[in-house]
């Protein structure tokens, strides 16, 4: 049975009477969930779930938009020259954007706890590349769910499949479903959390700022760490969240860190001008009831996704402020 959720969102803690704008699209949203099946003897093609009995894909389960006629046909002929292998028992729990630290923690996850309420076995379907995402591994070793790889080349036919679906539509998210996933891999810190911190995306592929050195002299002035999260495991960034108060990030994948933070803890955004699209992140923040701060940078584009970014110095200081201690 389809579920409806509708949920709604405050303000930004520093909102800017003339970027209201910008938010009013994402305070109120409603969306609809899928319900979780258990099958029994289907076949895994690719990318994607087919039940013979009921000569059926499970496309929606397993795409963000489902699949046409034409790309599954594609996935039948492929297939039928494959080797076949026999599972079980397993989850599905992912879609074609679940190779990405944000999606993989903030849609998977919560689809691993959705098929475990369901008694599905402590073992998940993924392709062999996912084997090359540190994150991945390190987060299914620390809530003690195996993967069960297997090869571009071949099928599955699994004998019991618990096939779950997306928990929310993006860029929305299942509220306690995403605080379970803080309540499983959070660590209590043993101090104050105390620490004042920016990710910096120096070292990202893209998405980066124009005057980062500007910028981290900055941060470094109001007591904040300069940090880069593509050189720490998983459980170092989770430990470093766990003693953070303040976390100040560019839009980017780092700001999904925010899952680890205390529930007092605030988070400082960096945003593009006139971005009134791209609000996982402020989203996200109000799921965790974190208190939510933003500045507005001037991007090359108005491609959020894929600018540079020369960051607003004199409208980061003045967020800053706030937190000086």
């Amino acid at each position: 049975m389809v579920k409806e959720v509708s949920v709604t969102r405050e303000l930004p803690v520093n909102l800017n009477p003339k970027d209201e704008n910008l938010f009013d699209p994402a305070l109120e949203a409603t969306f609809y969930v899928l319900p979780v099946f258990r099958l029994e003897n289907v076949a895994i093609l690719q990318d994607t779930v087919f039940d013979p009995k009921q000569f059926k894909f499970y496309t929606e389960h397993t795409h963000t938009s489902g699949l046409g006629i034409l790309p599954i046909g594609k996935r039948i002929l492929h297939c039928s020259i494959r080797k076949w292998r026999t599972v079980e028992v397993a989850m599905w729990i992912k879609d074609e954007w679940s190779a990405n630290y944000f999606h993989w923690l903030t849609d998977c996850l919560p689809r691993i706890w959705e098929g475990l309420k369901k008694g599905g076995a402590k073992k998940v379907l993924l392709m062999d590349s996912f084997k090359q995402l540190p994150f991945v591994t390190q987060s299914l070793k620390l809530i003690g769910v195996e993967p069960l790889f297997y090869k571009s080349n071949e099928n599955l036919w699994v004998k019991n499949l618990i096939l779950t679906s997306r928990t929310a539509s993006f860029p929305n998210f299942n509220i306690p479903l995403t605080k379970l996933t803080r309540q499983k891999l959070r660590i209590k810190s043993e101090v104050e959390s105390h620490r004042k911190i920016y990710i910096s995306r120096r070292f990202a592929p893209k998405r980066k700022s124009h005057n980062a050195k500007e910028v981290e002299r900055l941060v470094i002035k109001y007591g904040f760490e300069v940090v880069y999260a593509e050189k720490m495991s998983l459980k170092k960034q989770i430990q470093l969240m766990s003693e953070t108060k303040i976390l100040v990030c560019l839009h980017g994948a780092a700001l999904t860190n925010m899952l680890f933070l205390p529930d007092d803890a605030s988070v400082v955004e960096l945003r593009n001008v006139g971005d009134d699209i791209n609000q996982c992140y402020f989203n996200l923040a109000s799921a965790l009831d974190l208190k939510y701060y933003y500045t507005l940078n001037e991007g090359d584009s108005s491609n959020t996704i894929a600018t540079n970014f020369t960051i607003d110095l004199e409208s980061l200081e003045e967020v800053l402020k706030n937190f000086d201690d």
